[in-house]
């Protein structure tokens, strides 16, 4: 073989390595964006439940906000759309709207796991146990349901969530 032929050949290696190395850097950079959109996702969730957690904490400060927007936040609570079992006894205002944020906090910690699974960095079995949790939530307590219908979703959470509910309320009415 010629030296012209050899030299073309090493340029067309040396091409492929270019285009491999190039195709490399591209998966890289996709790979260092999606954890980066994991990461804010994941800071944007403990933001959040911080924030429902702290304000659930603070009776004084939503005794005022019930005050302010008219409840007496020792009044027992009175939701004909909510059945409260008699084992939970008279819940006030105050312990029905702090369970409620609670609440919020837990759905966006729910929503966080859902979001990292699908993007590939929290295994399967994580989201599994989690769903079947949901599920429990959602045939024994009439607080999940209020909570998640109140609240904005990533459209494929509120789509494996609904999946969810339809479960729940096949098995019911079985």
């Amino acid at each position: 073989m010629d030296s012209s032929k050899l030299n073309d050949w090493l340029q067309v290696v040396g091409l492929f390595g270019v285009m491999a190395s190039m195709v490399f850097v591209g998966l890289q950079i996709k790979q260092d964006h999606d954890i980066a959109l994991a990461d804010a996702y994941q800071a944007r969730t403990a933001t959040l439940v911080e924030a429902f957690n702290a304000r659930a904490a603070n009776t004084e400060a939503l005794s005022a906000e019930l005050r302010v927007r008219g409840i007496n936040p020792n009044d027992p609570v009175k939701r004909p759309s909510l059945h409260i079992p008699e084992s939970a006894g008279v819940l006030t205002e105050l312990e029905y709207r702090a369970g409620i944020l609670t609440a919020l906090a837990t759905w966006q910690q729910w929503s966080n796991i859902h979001y990292q699974n699908e993007m590939g960095f929290m295994p399967d079995d994580n989201w599994l146990r989690l769903r079947s949790g949901i599920k429990r939530n959602f045939a024994e307590k009439e607080l999940a349901a209020k909570v998640y219908n109140s609240f904005s979703w990533r459209p494929t959470f509120r789509r494996d969530v609904d999946e969810i509910i339809a479960e729940v309320e096949s098995e019911k009415s079985e």
